[in-house]
């Protein structure tokens, strides 16, 4: 399904239909979900991509790269009805899936330029996960593609790469393999080991409790050994093990010293507002900063692009988690995050 039509593919006149939504109708968003309990991670990246959607009926696809990180492709359910509403009869049972998830594999690192059904995406990749995605309707001019891969944390471009040919496979890419099930006809062949295997595990644990009773009066020596040798140091041992100390103290004062360095100044951030905004004619209304990591901003624009205008924000070294909503007279209201002048791991 893409803006011009639809295209048939082999298997599509059954009672039950998968469309595959072209990547020029969805937006992309990689979302860290690492820390989530795996049971709850596709809530949590549905709640994500709600938030983040510049529309109120937002449907997604996922591809999981790394451990925890949702790499999502997603689109608004209203707009697809529309392009359906002239197919006629619609099948009884309907699934949506993104044509990203269909094309290409994942990848350890570095960008690539993938052919599409129209247009061509861009992919950054960093240790396995997918960081950045971003459709083009034909190959973009160099300088869109460095703006890119700079956004994306990799190191800058020489060149345009070639768009590489990625046919549309059957099978999707990013998905988790589900566990095989076990059928109930083979319990029997269980049953005749239960006993050897309850004796091997009871031996198992009896030697566990014995290493850790092991592991615990060592420990318990290994403490009493250590204050009785340092008991014996002489003066200079003494002063080197204070001055080690010192030097911890001092380490962990810069650490904290260092995170006490200031934001990002507006002025910074309202130029690359203005940089990253798209078209001419528009002025800024209202402009706010509740927190040093979140802006708030009104915009008078006539004809906005909401999708065209969240994509080149979160293309912003600066901005992130970008929501866009369209107002009373030519009024854009935009929320975004700021990212810190100076990341947490800068002190480490």
């Amino acid at each position: 399904m893409g803006r011009e039509g639809n295209e048939s593919l082999p298997g599509g006149d059954g009672d039950s239909i998968e469309y595959v939504i072209a990547r020029e109708l969805c937006l992309f968003a990689a979302i860290d979900a690492s820390r989530v309990p795996e049971r709850e991670r596709p809530a949590f990246v549905a709640l994500a991509v709600r938030r983040a959607a510049p529309f109120a009926d937002p449907e997604s696809g996922v591809a999981w790269t790394g451990d925890g990180i949702a790499s999502t492709w997603y689109w608004s359910r209203g707009r697809i009805s529309e392009l359906l509403s002239g197919r006629g009869q619609r099948a009884r049972r309907e699934t949506f899936v993104p044509e990203a998830l269909h094309r290409g594999g994942q990848r350890e690192d570095g960008a690539e330029l993938l052919a599409m059904a129209n247009g061509v995406e861009g992919r950054a990749w960093k240790a396995g996960r997918l960081v950045a995605s971003r459709w083009w309707p034909q190959p973009p001019p160099f300088n869109d593609w460095q703006a890119f891969v700079r956004g994306a944390g990799l190191l800058p471009a020489q060149e345009v790469p070639a768009a590489v040919d990625a046919p549309l496979a059957a099978k999707r890419w990013g998905t988790r393999p589900a566990a095989r099930s076990q059928g109930l006809e083979r319990l029997g062949e269980f049953d005749r080991w239960l006993p050897q295997a309850a004796f091997v595990i009871a031996l198992a644990v009896v030697g566990v409790l014995s290493l850790q009773v092991g592991n615990i009066v060592r420990s318990q020596y290994e403490s009493w050994r250590v204050a009785r040798d340092a008991e014996a140091l002489d003066a200079p041992l003494q002063r080197i093990l204070a001055a080690r100390e010192n030097a911890d103290r001092d380490l962990a004062a810069s650490r904290q010293l260092l995170q006490l360095r200031g934001p990002q100044p507006i002025s910074a951030l309202l130029a690359e507002a203005a940089r990253v905004t798209p078209g001419d004619g528009w002025r800024m209304q209202r402009w706010s900063q509740p927190t040093a990591d979140r802006i708030e901003a009104t915009l008078v624009m006539p004809r906005a692009d909401p999708q065209a205008m969240v994509a080149a924000w979160e293309e912003s070294p600066l901005f992130g988690a970008v929501v866009i909503e369209l107002g009373r007279q030519d009024q854009v209201s935009i929320r975004a995050e700021v990212v810190p002048r100076f990341p947490a791991q800068a002190a480490r």
